[in-house]
C-alpha cells in the first residue's frame, strides 16, 4: 500500500481542553468539591443566612467533620466534559478508607469477561447482570444525593426556619430514587441467587433468591445451605438476628412496589431542613424520615437508610466475587 497524493485540506480544526470535576457526597446534601491536590472545599455552610464554603480541607477531614455532624461520607462524582451539552459522570461508592482495590461492580464485571473467556456464557450474563445492578444502585444513590443537595439549597435560598417540615413537587423524583435503588439491590440479589444455583446444578427456574432459598430446603439438598455465599445470605434473611438487613431490604421492595409507596406515609412525604455546629460553623441540612410504621429504622432518614443498605450489598457481592468460579482479574492487553 503506498501514500495518497490526494492532499485534502483540514478545516475547523479544534483542539479543546476537558473541563473536569471531582466532588464528595455526604448526607444531608453536603457536598466537598476538589479545589486543589487534595484539597476539597465543603458546601454549604451558613455565613450570615448566606451560603459559603469552607476550604482547605482534607478528604480525611471531610470524613470526620461528616461524622462529628452525624453525617457519612459515601461517594465521589467525578464530572467530566462540562464544555459539552452532555457531561460525563463516574461514580464511586466509598466504604471507609481508601484501600486501592476494585469496586465489586468492576469485579464482577472482569469476571464476566474472564467467564467468556471459558466460554461460559450462563455465568457470563449473570455476572454482567449483577456488575449492572450494583452500578445501577450506586448510580441512583448518587441521584437521590442530588435531590437532597438541590432541596438543601432550595431551603437556603428561600430562607427557611430551622426545624420546619415542607414538600413540593420536587420531592417525588427523590422518592423515586428510593424505590429504585431498591430495585436494583433486589436485582442484584437475585442475580447472584441465580448464579450460585446455576453452580449447584438447580433447574433454570430457580432464578431469584427466594426461589434458591425453597429449592435447597428439600429433602437431600439441605447440604448445599453450607455453601459461604448462600449461608451469609440466609443469615442475612433470617429475622432472628440482630440485623437481617436482607430481609429488610426485600420488604422495602415489596412494600414499595405491591402496598404502599414511598411517600405515602405522613413522615416520608416531608422533608426536613435543621442545622448542626461544628467548631463554629453553622452547617444546614435536609433529611426525609421513615415512618413511624417502618419496621426495621423508624424515623431514620432514607438516604441514609439506602447508604446502609448499599454498603450490606456491596460487603456480599464482594465476598462473592472472592468466590466466584472465574478470577476477578482484569483484561489486560498484551503486546500485538
Amino acid at each position: 500500500m503506498t501514500p495518497s497524493d490526494d492532499k485534502t485540506p483540514i478545516t475547523d480544526l479544534n483542539i479543546t481542553t476537558t473541563k473536569t470535576t471531582l466532588v464528595l457526597h455526604v448526607s444531608g446534601g453536603i457536598r466537598a468539591q476538589m479545589v486543589g491536590n487534595r484539597v476539597w472545599s465543603w458546601f454549604p455552610v451558613l455565613k450570615g443566612t448566606a451560603p459559603a464554603s469552607m476550604a482547605g480541607q482534607s478528604i480525611e477531614h471531610i470524613r470526620g467533620m461528616a461524622e462529628a455532624i452525624g453525617c457519612t461520607l459515601f461517594g465521589g462524582d467525578e464530572i467530566s466534559g462540562l464544555e459539552t451539552p452532555l457531561p460525563y459522570r463516574v461514580w464511586t461508592p466509598l466504604h471507609g478508607p481508601h484501600s486501592g482495590k476494585p469496586q465489586p461492580a468492576d469485579a464482577w464485571a472482569s469476571i464476566a469477561h474472564n467467564a467468556t473467556e471459558a466460554n461460559d456464557q450462563d455465568y457470563t450474563a449473570f455476572a454482567r447482570h449483577i456488575a449492572f445492578s450494583l452500578r445501577a444502585a450506586g448510580s441512583r444513590i448518587r441521584d437521590a444525593s442530588d435531590h437532597y443537595h438541590t432541596q438543601l439549597m432550595a431551603a437556603i435560598a428561600s430562607k427557611r426556619q430551622f426545624g420546619t417540615r415542607f414538600s413540593n413537587i420536587a420531592m417525588s423524583d427523590l422518592q423515586l430514587a428510593f424505590h429504585s435503588i431498591t430495585s436494583e439491590l433486589c436485582s442484584a440479589r437475585d442475580y447472584l441467587a441465580a448464579s450460585l444455583g446455576d453452580r449447584m446444578g438447580a433447574p433454570e427456574k430457580i432464578d431469584a433468591f427466594s426461589r434458591l432459598d425453597d429449592w435447597t430446603s428439600t429433602k437431600g439438598r439441605e447440604q448445599l445451605r453450607s455453601q459461604p455465599v448462600l449461608a451469609a445470605m440466609l443469615s442475612a434473611n433470617d429475622k432472628s438476628v440482630t440485623d437481617p438487613w436482607l430481609h429488610h431490604l426485600t420488604e422495602y421492595r415489596n412494600t414499595f412496589l405491591h402496598r404502599t409507596p414511598l411517600g405515602a406515609s405522613p413522615l416520608s412525604s416531608r422533608l426536613c431542613y435543621y442545622k448542626r455546629s461544628y467548631e463554629g460553623f453553622t452547617i444546614p441540612l435536609i433529611e426525609m424520615p421513615l415512618g413511624t410504621d417502618d419496621l426495621s429504622a423508624p424515623r431514620i432518614d432514607a438516604l441514609h437508610r439506602f447508604i446502609d443498605l448499599h454498603r450490606k450489598m456491596t460487603a456480599l457481592l464482594e465476598h462473592a466475587a472472592a468466590l466466584a468460579p472465574y478470577p476477578t482479574t482484569p483484561l489486560h492487553l498484551g503486546t500485538l
